[in-house]
């Protein structure tokens, strides 16, 4: 006797409501052998392989890559031979309509792709909708009732017959959800200064033969982790988040320092967790091994959440200072450019020396104009004189 069951997408943690298919590892009539991938989901927080929780045929899709799945709604079916056990068989058929509708407070607005086309379609600004659905989702229903009310809000832009829609999906529409909500709540400001790489470059090519026959690559990227976490260490104002009231700073122990990096995917921040308890090269190691990991693809989900603040280093790609948005909920985020040789005075006299530009973003609720300055400065002091981060 067999039985169809419809596996719904489970809770990945950290809060996450809804995840974009990726891909399918497996087609519909394929067999499935328990604890078997099966699909591959993207959130805000990773990319995930999701497992079949027991063996059977893959029957149906119910989604397609690029297409949003919600939590604890169909992800796919499963045909089973014999009884289910009752706690594996927890399907959410019906989307539960609230009474009431719940006015949204702001942000993204949630809906399905199939309810966002709907809403194109009729020439309706999705945004105006007041969704009844769980979390304040907007329904093909909201959107309907909307229609019938005759209240339509015209395209702000002019579409022209040579126009290109790129759909904005994966990696690229999970980074901009995070960079609006992080500018829409937190009070940015930025700061600017730049520092002697001279001792720095000296120390790096000092240790980079014994690095080398370990075989990492010694870039500056270490020396920036430590130096920040040892400045962390003097200002631990700079590594907090402010609760989601307002009403109190919480002072993260943890230095877990997210790196920004460039992939064909996007924009990915890796962590290095309790960095305040590593060596210098303890760090250099780990920030290999996580390097390789995100080039090869094969970042996992702890690899990637619970930063407590991030250093984004633009200077590979070009350009001298930059405004970078802060990570939230963090409250701070440091911009690196190249390093290029630089007019300095010394003595009075005018020098040329390799200078680093620096360009920090502060949260202006934790961070004040004068601890900004302090804070930068302990960390330029630690790259002048580096052997201290040794």
């Amino acid at each position: 006797m067999t039985e169809v069951i419809t596996i719904t997408l489970p809770d990945i943690g950290e809060g996450v409501m809804e995840g974009e298919v990726i891909e399918w590892l497996k087609k519909e009539g394929d067999p499935l052998a328990q604890d078997e991938p099966v699909v591959v989901v993207m959130t805000d927080k990773a990319t995930v392989e999701l497992p079949a929780p027991y063996p059977g045929v893959l029957k149906k899709h119910h989604h397609q890559p690029g297409q949003i799945a919600m939590k604890d709604f169909p992800l796919y079916d499963i045909e089973v031979e014999g009884k289910v056990p009752a706690v594996k068989k927890r399907i959410k058929k019906e989307v539960p309509q609230e009474k009431k509708p719940i006015k949204k407070t702001g942000g993204q607005v949630l809906a399905t792709p199939a309810t966002r086309q709907l809403a194109k379609e009729l020439g309706i600004d999705i945004d105006q909708v007041v969704g009844t659905g769980k979390e304040d989702r907007i329904t093909d229903e909201d959107v309907v009732r909307f229609h019938a009310g005759g209240m339509k809000k015209e395209r702000p832009w002019t579409h022209l017959p040579d126009d290109e829609e790129v759909p904005i999906i994966g990696v690229p529409h999970m980074m901009a959800e995070k960079m609006v909500e992080s500018k829409s709540t937190i009070p940015h400001y930025s700061y600017f200064d730049q520092l002697d790489a001279t001792r720095m470059i000296q120390l790096r090519e000092n240790i980079q033969p014994k690095a080398a026959q370990e075989g990492y690559k010694l870039t500056y990227m270490p020396f920036f982790i430590k130096a920040l976490s040892l400045a962390l260490n003097k200002f631990p104002q700079v590594n907090s988040s402010v609760a989601l009231n307002a009403d109190k700073l919480i002072l993260h122990k943890h230095h877990h320092i997210g790196v920004a990096s460039k992939t064909e995917n996007g924009l990915v921040v890796f962590v290095l967790r309790d960095v305040q308890e590593k060596s210098f090269e303890q760090i250099i190691k780990e920030y290999n091994q996580l390097v390789t990991k995100m080039k090869e693809g094969k970042l996992e989900r702890n690899d990637m959440i619970d930063s407590t603040i991030t250093i984004s280093n633009f200077g590979t790609l070009g350009g001298l200072w930059a405004t970078p948005i802060i990570n939230y909920p963090e409250v701070a985020i440091l911009g690196v450019a190249k390093i290029r040789k630089e007019p300095f005075v010394k003595n009075d006299e005018i020098i040329v020396r390799p200078s680093l530009n620096l360009s920090w973003s502060f949260d202006h609720r934790v961070i004040d104009g004068g601890l900004a300055a302090e804070f930068s400065n302990q960390f330029i002091s630690l790259l002048e004189n580096p052997a201290q981060i040794l």
